[in-house]
């Protein structure tokens, strides 16, 4: 007999001499016709007779399969095999086959006691595996040993159990005697044996297969259907793939000839899991353990991410992008990687817009360039996401990024930008010589009164001239202003003598405001008013 393993007490997989419950009719094994009940000879049975039959031998041990009653377990039937004295004759019945199955047979058998008392005597009963060329690949068999004159019946036997034989492809039991007779009856065959068959679906086809092919940063999904091939049901069916983020839960009990399906995922496949082979275990009591494999490919993800938004002047330098307040063109972006390689350079359109695109998945960070601009940052942060700065105003540049399956597009690194501000005033001045310059001997009038205005001439703020009629408004952003000057019984002297140069006089004698102008960067200190006393 070539290789094959019979499972004995205490092996990997218990005996069940003791252990197996045969029902009323021997039915629940996977034998067919068990009782033999069927035919005459027993249906499902092929016949191997002892050849040649010598000359003269009695026709009652002829080589024969039948059947006939009074020894059986159940039914009305047993089988028997009649054949001349010396010469094999052998009954087989094909039974189910399981590649590495656990087979465990129970039968009742007798013979004679004359058969008994034979020491060279062949009468057995047993499993026979076999391979492609039907060559006997593992025999589990018992002699006979029940003789049917003391009791009437046939005895049960309990045969250990016996796995499958990788060479194998089928199986029969069979029933051989060289003397009349061999009998038996009631032939249960428990299977113990389940298959596993794992999977992985492909997010293109949305096929499930041996093999996958995924973008990079996806999730891999997988599923297990573990079968029960056997005849018994199985309990605390455990499915075991370290590849998976979860295992699967146990499947608490599957009936025979039933399957139940598993699943799993494994998240964020990275280009290094390009041809994983994932192996799934899957064991159930004692029983061997069955593997299967699935094997995933992993491509680069495309280069199809976006990064950008917006930079913009900050008017009212809340630190959000307020309906009103426009873009700053010509500010120059650099896009960084998670390292701070420079990967790519551009500059604000004219709405203040940028983007990149076409990006791999990835780490980025942005940087914006305002160097060359009078302009400083706005507050970071301050508020939604989607409306506020992102540039930290002491380097320039965003916190990372990451783009990729989850977030495509990233369009909130935007950077608010603040204008710098002005000063504006500056001197009231008593003009003696009412000639509406500002003379080397001509005095600042301290304590007037000075309004400073926006363009619908709303009032912004107040102040008074100094001991030596200086006075100013500083931090001003950019806008229209004016100034009115509150000279109480004095008047003021003409207007613009010098075209507004700084050394004349800025207020209208009529309003007694400056007209609204913008103020110069840094400063504007033309705004001047000359006093004439009364």
């Amino acid at each position: 007999m070539t290789a094959g393993t019979l499972l004995l007490a205490g092996g990997a997989f218990p005996a069940h001499a003791q252990a197996v419950d045969i029902p009323s009719g021997c039915t629940g094994g996977a034998a067919p016709n068990p009782s033999v009940e069927q035919g005459s000879p027993p249906t499902g049975y092929k016949f191997n007779p002892a050849a040649p039959v010598p000359a003269g031998t009695p026709k009652s041990k002829h080589p024969r399969l039948s059947t006939a009653g009074g020894y059986q377990q159940d039914g009305g039937k047993y089988a028997l095999i009649s054949t001349p004295d010396k010469m094999v004759s052998t009954a087989y019945a094909a039974m189910k086959f399981v590649p590495g199955a656990v087979y465990t047979l129970t039968d009742w058998t007798g013979t004679n006691d004359v058969n008994l008392r034979r020491a060279d005597a062949v009468g057995e009963t047993g499993l026979r595996f076999y391979n492609a060329s039907d060559k006997v690949v593992l025999e589990n068999k018992l002699k006979v040993a029940h003789a049917v004159e003391t009791d009437g019946k046939l005895a049960r036997q309990d045969f250990e159990p016996s796995i499958a034989p990788a060479s194998a492809n089928s199986v029969k039991f069979f029933a051989a005697t060289d003397h009349n007779w061999v009998m038996w009856d009631c032939v249960h065959l428990r299977i113990d044996s389940f298959s596993a068959k794992a999977e992985v679906r492909d997010p293109a086809s949305g096929a499930w297969g041996a093999t996958a092919t995924l973008e990079a940063g996806t999730t891999a999904n997988y599923r297990f259907t573990v079968t029960n091939d056997g005849t018994t049901t199985l309990t605390a069916v455990k499915v075991d793939d370290p590849y998976c983020d979860v295992q699967p839960t146990p499947i608490a009990a599957l009936d025979a000839g039933k399957s139940a399906t598993v699943t799993c995922d494994h998240k964020n496949v990275t280009e290094a899991d390009n041809g994983h082979v994932s192996t799934v275990t899957v064991s159930s009591g004692k029983l061997p353990k069955k593997t299967s494999t699935t094997t995933i490919k992993v491509t680069p993800p495309p280069a199809i991410d976006e990064i950008g938004e917006f930079v913009w002047n900050d008017v009212d330098r809340n630190g959000l992008q307020d309906s009103a307040e426009p873009g700053v063109p010509g500010v120059k972006v650099t896009l960084k990687d998670a390292s701070g390689t420079a990967l790519g350079t551009l500059t604000t359109d004219a709405d203040g817009k940028y983007r990149f695109t076409k990006l791999k998945d990835g780490i980025y960070q942005v940087c914006f360039d305002i160097g060359a601009l009078p302009y400083t940052y706005t507050a970071k942060d301050a508020g939604d996401d989607a409306k506020d700065s992102d540039a930290d105003p002491a380097t320039g540049c965003t916190a990372t990024t990451t783009v990729g399956p989850r977030k495509r597009t990233d369009l909130t690194l935007a950077a608010g930008l603040n204008a710098p501000t002005s000063k504006l005033g500056d001197f009231v001045w008593l003009d003696k010589d009412k000639d509406g310059l500002q003379g080397r001997d001509e005095l600042g009038v301290p304590d007037v009164k000075v309004t400073l205005k926006d363009a619908s001439a709303k009032e912004i703020g107040s102040t008074v001239t100094g001991p030596d009629g200086r006075y100013s408004f500083g931090s001003l952003l950019p806008g229209s202003y004016q100034v009115c000057f509150d000279v109480g019984s004095r008047q003021l002297t003409k207007s613009g003598a010098a075209k507004f140069d700084g050394t004349d006089s800025a207020a209208d004698p009529a309003t007694g405001c400056t007209p609204p102008a913008e103020p110069g960067v840094p400063e504007d200190l033309t705004r001047d008013a000359g006093l004439i006393e009364p």
